[in-house]
């Protein structure tokens, strides 16, 4: 007799419902596991779901634990509220530290903070669902990218400005967006760092799917339960091999921001 997942899951609207198992959640990421999936919540709607180092460490360290333990069969990120996915990451320093100060000919060559996040979801053994309402930019669309799925909202608005912010990003983030859409709207993303909607990214392949925002739960959680009843060993494996066959993973590219602009 066939029983959904679906049935036992119960996604609450209430940030302060969300733990795992009773364990110290952090207030910028709140973790819920419901039968078979498994949900994140960046949980600064102030901020816009910026991402901070906590943030990332957070998601490294629950993914690689349900990884382990075997249990969560698909796992779905979202942004608290309905205003942002995430939008980018938080780039302020201490006081008294500027930082490297880019200009328009010497651009900054960006410090991935998402190297370990982005790996850890490349190698799990579920699929990662990236559930989109609002703003979707900078590091907060790379986050995206690197899910294995995106559903986005009709009024979610997507892109990557580095080109206005005198950043570069490096080969693997750059080539993520290359395997999605091609060089041409990677070339058009990453050079007029303008914002595209919700249709028009799914045009260019950037998201799977667009519904309007009231479906918009309903559609994902729908999704991951049939992710969660399929059999974990095949989906593993099919995860696998189509991560292989990318080969997006440009180890020793050595360039640096300098050697590109000069």
């Amino acid at each position: 007799m066939f029983v959904s997942v679906a049935a036992s899951v119960s996604i609450s609207h209430n940030n302060s419902d969300y733990s795992h198992r009773g364990a110290k959640m952090t207030d910028d990421l709140l973790v819920r596991e419901d039968g078979h999936v498994a949900t994140f919540i960046i949980n600064r709607p102030e901020k816009r779901n910026a991402l901070n180092p906590e943030i990332h460490a957070g998601m490294v360290r629950h993914i690689d634990r349900m990884s382990e333990e075997g249990s969560v069969r698909c796992l779905v990120i979202r942004g608290a509220g309905d205003l942002a996915f995430s939008a980018g990451d938080d780039l302020r320093r201490a006081p008294g530290d500027p930082g490297p100060q880019p200009t328009p000919d010497k651009p900054v060559e960006l410090q991935w903070p998402h190297r370990k996040t982005v790996q850890s979801i490349f190698d799990a053994p579920f699929p990662v669902i990236a559930m989109i309402d609002g703003y979707c930019v900078g590091g907060g669309l790379a986050l995206a990218t690197e899910c294995d799925l995106r559903i986005a909202t009709d009024r979610a608005q997507l892109g990557i400005p580095p080109s206005r912010l005198g950043i570069i990003y490096d080969f693997e983030r750059i080539q993520v967006f290359v395997d999605l859409v091609g060089p041409a709207f990677t070339k058009e993303l990453f050079c007029s760092g303008l914002r595209v909607d919700a249709r028009r990214a799914l045009d260019m392949g950037l998201v799977n799917k667009v519904v309007a925002p009231d479906d918009l739960e309903s559609e994902v959680y729908s999704l991951a339960d049939e992710f969660a009843y399929n059999a974990p060993l095949s989906v593993r494996g099919h995860k696998r091999i189509i991560n292989t066959l990318v080969s997006r993973r440009f180890e020793g590219a050595a360039l640096t921001a300098e050697d590109i602009a000069g």
